[in-house]
C-alpha cells in the first residue's frame, strides 16, 4: 500500500497533469495548515473513495467503508459510506476497528475485494492513458520498490481474491511473484 499512495503522490505532480483529477477526483485542501495532507476524493454514485499521502477509504452505502492505512496495510472497518471533506489527518477519521460479527465481516470482505479491484482499474487506467514507462518511472523513483510496475494490476487482483482476517503467510511471501 506504501507503493501505491507513492504512485498516487507522483500521478498528481504527473507532467501530463494531475492524474487523479483526470480520473475523477476532486482535490480538498486544508488552507488554515500547510502540513496537512490533501484529501482528493472521488464520488461516483455509491462509491466513495478518499486518498490521503497517510492512506485510502473505500466506502459503499450498502456496505460501510473501509480505512487502509498506508505504512501497514490492515484495513479496518466502519459502519460509514463516506468521511468527512475536512479530514486531512488520521486522527480526524471516524473510529474503524475489525468487523464483529457475521453481517459486517460479510460486508467488510466485500468492501476489500471491490477496494483492491478498484485500486487495479486504476492502474488499468494508468496502464492505457500514459503508458508503462510512467509507472516504471513513479516506481523506480521509490527507494523501496517492491511490486514491479508490470505486476501491480495483477498484484492487486491476486489480493483480492485473498482473506484479510487470517493470512498465515506475511505480505512480501504471498507477494513473491509480482515482487522485483
Amino acid at each position: 500500500m506504501s507503493q501505491q499512495v507513492w504512485c498516487w503522490g507522483r500521478d498528481v505532480e504527473c507532467p501530463d497533469g494531475n492524474l487523479l483529477m483526470r480520473f475523477g477526483f476532486e482535490r480538498y485542501r486544508d488552507n488554515d495548515t500547510a502540513d496537512r495532507s490533501t484529501c482528493y476524493r472521488l464520488d461516483q454514485d455509491e462509491l466513495h473513495v478518499c486518498l490521503w499521502g497517510f492512506g485510502m477509504f473505500f466506502g459503499s452505502r450498502q456496505l460501510g467503508g473501509l480505512y487502509l492505512n498506508r505504512f501497514n496495510f490492515i484495513p479496518s472497518w466502519a459502519p460509514v459510506e463516506s468521511v468527512s471533506l475536512a479530514v486531512h489527518w488520521p486522527d480526524e477519521l471516524p473510529a474503524f476497528t475489525r468487523p464483529r460479527g457475521e453481517s459486517q465481516w460479510q460486508r467488510a470482505r466485500m468492501l476489500w475485494k471491490q477496494s483492491l479491484l478498484w485500486i487495479a482499474g486504476y492502474e488499468s487506467w494508468v496502464r492505457k492513458n500514459i503508458g508503462i514507462t510512467y509507472r516504471r518511472h513513479c516506481v523506480g523513483s521509490w527507494l523501496q520498490p517492491f511490486v514491479r510496475p508490470e505486476k501491480k494490476v495483477a498484484a492487486w487482483r491476486f489480493l483480492s481474491r485473498q482473506g484479510w482476517e487470517g493470512q498465515g503467510q506475511p505480505l512480501n511471501q504471498v507477494l513473491q511473484q509480482f515482487t522485483i
